[in-house]
């Protein structure tokens, strides 16, 4: 019994993970949309990057599909 009740414990922590994960990436969209509105309001102080300025990327961060499949990446 004692391997059962170790299974149920961790299928309920998996669970559980699961369920923070969901949380975060539905956390990360609604930050993401915010900060793109901030982009488009010119009363927000430095959220429009400057004119002419390309803005920086960061790797993983909205990548370009096909760029991620030829260097290999997730």
């Amino acid at each position: 019994m004692e391997h059962d009740e170790q299974a149920d414990r961790l299928e309920d922590d998996a669970d559980t993970l699961e369920q923070h994960s969901d949380q975060l990436d539905e956390r990360i969209d609604d930050i993401q949309d915010d900060w793109e509105h901030k982009e488009q309001d010119p009363s927000v102080p430095g959220a429009r990057p400057d004119p002419g300025e390309e803005e920086e990327s960061m790797p993983g961060v909205n990548a370009d599909e096909d760029v991620v499949s030829e260097e290999g990446g997730p």
